[in-house]
């Protein structure tokens, strides 16, 4: 059955676009060249020619603001990061590229980026759930991935995949905290990172046998 053709957007649906949009723009630009404490709501509206108060339309303050900036860059960061060429290839090779549009996001934005995760570790907001979520939906993704290699031998067959995705977050994400913290620059960083999903997938390996091609 054919779905019948979405309507275009309507006048009012492209000007609400366009002052969100505007807002994104504004909001990441400040927040990346000024510093998250010394940026304003009021620099931001001025930035994106609307009214303070329409920014509290989309956000509940600054610190949500930035969540929700982050959270729609990190979307597009999860498309580039899951491309079907990177996905391709021994599971030792994927794994560590795919982390690797994160950190070029993050590189740009070192010290936006350390405030960006204390929000999301400590404030509570509407745009903090949603990040929670999304950062759900990635480990989803690459628990995904794991189960597809077990489909093929490559990784062992009694691994629970939702249990090995956390862990690889979970590397990733203490490699990252380490990176802004300043215990290694980010050469070191990507480096302990490959070597210890290395270990990792050694471990996924344990037991697993090719995939007999019937």
């Amino acid at each position: 059955m054919t779905r019948p053709p979405q309507a275009a957007p309507g006048r009012r649906d492209r000007h609400k676009q366009d002052k969100l949009t505007r807002i994104h723009t504004a909001a990441l630009t400040l927040f990346t060249e000024q510093g998250y404490d010394a940026t304003t709501i009021r620099q931001i509206a001025a930035e994106a020619d609307v009214a303070a108060g329409t920014i509290f339309r989309y956000a509940t303050d600054k610190a949500d603001l930035l969540l929700m900036v982050f959270h729609d860059a990190i979307a597009q960061t999860v498309a580039e990061a899951t491309e079907p060429h990177r996905l391709t290839g021994p599971l030792s090779q994927v794994l560590p590229g795919l982390f690797d549009p994160f950190f070029a996001f993050y590189e740009k934005r070192q010290a936006l980026a350390s405030d960006f995760l204390r929000l999301v570790l400590f404030h509570q907001s509407p745009w903090r759930t949603r990040e929670l979520a999304q950062g759900r939906d990635f480990v989803q993704q690459l628990a995904d991935l794991l189960r597809s290699r077990q489909d093929t031998g490559e990784v062992a067959a009694d691994l629970n995949p939702q249990t090995a995705a956390f862990a690889l977050f979970a590397l990733y994400q203490a490699c990252l905290v380490g990176w802004l913290a300043g215990e290694a620059n980010l050469t070191e960083t990507r480096e302990r990172l490959a070597a210890l999903l290395h270990l990792q997938v050694r471990a996924f390996q344990d037991g697993a046998r090719p995939a007999v091609t019937p």
